[in-house]
């Protein structure tokens, strides 16, 4: 099975609302690249709802997005739909204390 990475940003009232499609690594670099420059509210949520595999080019990709879009954005970023696997991963990476996750409304 190929991997189809694509990026999704979708505006409403709360925000931006970035949703990730595919397995996070290095193949997705190019799109992460765009992305920053798509982002234009002060609160931004992550949809990994439909993420497979985050391998550790992929964990570095989103540890310096999500930095990039607090510091130069100065949006306040969360995350929702993280398996258990990636949460793992979010904890250990330290994800989650950039980026914690959304709390239901």
């Amino acid at each position: 099975m190929e991997n189809c990475f694509k990026i999704d940003l979708s505006k409403d009232h709360r925000g931006d609302t970035i949703t990730f499609y595919g397995n996070i690594d290095s193949e997705a670099v190019l799109h992460f690249n765009e992305l920053f420059h798509k982002i234009s509210e002060n609160r931004v949520v992550m949809d990994f709802n439909n993420v497979g595999k985050i391998d550790s080019m992929g964990m570095a990709l989103l540890l310096r997005s999500i930095s990039n879009i607090k510091m130069e954005k100065k949006a306040e970023v969360c995350i929702r739909g993280v398996n258990q696997i990636n949460e793992l991963m979010f904890k250990m990476t330290g994800i989650f204390q950039l980026a914690p996750q959304e709390q239901a409304i």
